[in-house]
């Protein structure tokens, strides 16, 4: 999905003097293929937020379990070179919401390769 929304990106559309204008009313169409890979971006971190605070029942323990899940598809992407969405993914582990869940990373498994800073 990052392929192809990249492909689509109009280099233009990077430049400040666009990104200042989008969101002004009729100009949205200026940075539209930037603007879908921010979404997805988005998308991305939200989905693993989502997946690690969703469901109020979850222990330490099963919470743990769906970071490490994260953790193997942020390698995954980094072997694939998909930096968009291994930045993502480490920007929801990194973010205030999951980072906080002390009893959850002291359950993540230390076992795992190194190579991903979290």
């Amino acid at each position: 999905m990052d392929v192809e929304l990249f492909k689509k990106v109009v280099p233009h559309q990077c430049r400040a003097s666009m990104w200042s204008q989008r969101n002004k009313p009729g100009k949205e169409h200026l940075t539209s293929t930037v603007c879908a890979t921010v979404k997805h971006f988005n998308c991305v971190v939200t989905c693993v937020i989502t997946t690690c605070l969703g469901d109020p029942s979850m222990k330490a323990r099963d919470r743990a379990k769906v970071v490490e899940h994260w953790i193997k598809v942020a390698k995954e992407c980094r072997a694939l070179r998909n930096f968009s969405s291994l930045h993502a993914i480490l920007s929801a582990l990194r973010s205030t919401s999951v980072h906080r869940l002390q009893k959850t990373w002291k359950k993540v498994s230390r076992s795992s390769p190194p190579g991903l800073p979290l």
